[in-house]
């Protein structure tokens, strides 16, 4: 009896070996696709932050003094103007970037109303105030697990806005 239990007992071993070998690769690349995904979520919602503080600054007063007054589109705002630059406010989404590993630039983000049609409704005949000012951004993931990319798509582009109504 025990000489047909030590001879079961390597046929044991060399099963589990042999399964262990066929399911690491599985597990292996499931933890990836895993680690890939988390990364993923990870950009969407610093993009989203960074866009939406974005927003958020585009809509407040810009300059605060007794006699503020805009340069006609299409030159910059300027210092004494209500509203911020597209530039400055492309530089804002790209500052709540800093530090994150996300590489944008900013012709990734756009701003709507452009800058014209922003310092139009400020100095315009009949000024417009609390207008929406729409800050979005397109960047492009790449996934690290090619099985993960080609099931989903690689690159997944992300796109993300946000809406704010103008302050002034």
């Amino acid at each position: 009896m025990t000489q047909a239990h030590s001879r079961s007992k390597p046929r044991k071993r060399a099963q589990a070996l042999a399964e262990m070998a066929v399911m690491v690769p599985f597990l292996v690349i499931g933890m990836m696709g895993m680690l890939d995904l988390g990364r993923a979520f990870y950009y969407q919602i610093a993009i989203t932050n960074a866009v939406r503080e974005g927003a958020r600054y585009a809509v407040q007063p810009y300059y605060l003094g007794l006699n503020p007054s805009c340069a006609t589109p299409p030159q910059n705002p300027g210092a004494n103007c209500q509203t911020a630059s597209d530039d400055s406010i492309r530089q804002h989404v790209l500052d709540e970037l800093a530090g994150t590993g996300i590489n944008m630039t900013s012709s990734d983000v756009q701003v709507l109303p452009n800058q014209g049609d922003r310092v139009n409704n400020i100095i315009g005949a009949t000024p417009t105030s609390q207008y929406p000012i729409s800050v979005s951004a397109s960047f492009k993931f790449y996934f690290i697990t090619p099985i993960i990319g080609s099931l989903i798509g690689d690159p997944l582009t992300i796109n993300t806005s946000s809406v704010f109504r103008a302050d002034y």
